[in-house]
């Protein structure tokens, strides 16, 4: 959409999950969310140096955990309970990720997804009170 830097992260993320050559990530069934292979989206767009998959080198992160503290950064949240096989035939465990302005069919949605900082105050509250995120990639 107009308005829209095309570098940001949302508008990567988009972008790779709508592209037919990832697989490593898709969006759910309602498709209102993101669904991650994690081996395989280290593999496919995280490896660093030669990285030979469809996407390298999209994000700067070269390791799941920062790419996941980029997820958090821009309002997604992780769905409780959501790890298994994305369709039937799949044998992969899938991590579900949500933030309600991130939809397949709603790209002018993504211009409202902000990075979060401490300047701009959009940090939840139980962030601040010392609540801490379980570990990267874990299966709560």
């Amino acid at each position: 959409p107009a308005g829209l830097n095309a570098s940001t992260f949302p508008a990567k993320l988009w972008r790779l999950v709508n592209s037919p050559r990832v697989r490593s990530v898709r969006w759910d069934s309602q498709a209102q969310g993101l669904l991650i292979d994690r081996s395989l989206f280290e593999r496919e767009l995280l490896s660093p140096g030669d990285a030979q998959g469809p996407a390298p080198h999209t994000f700067r992160a070269t390791r799941f955990c920062s790419f996941v503290r980029q997820l958090y950064r821009y309002g997604f949240h992780k769905v409780p309970g959501r790890v298994g096989a994305a369709a039937p035939g799949d044998g992969g465990a899938w991590l579900h990720y949500r933030n309600p302005s991130f939809r397949r069919d709603r790209p002018d949605l993504l211009l409202r997804i902000k990075r979060r900082t401490a300047a701009n105050g959009q940090r939840p509250a139980a962030g601040r009170e010392g609540r801490r995120r379980p570990p990267c990639g874990s299966q709560q």
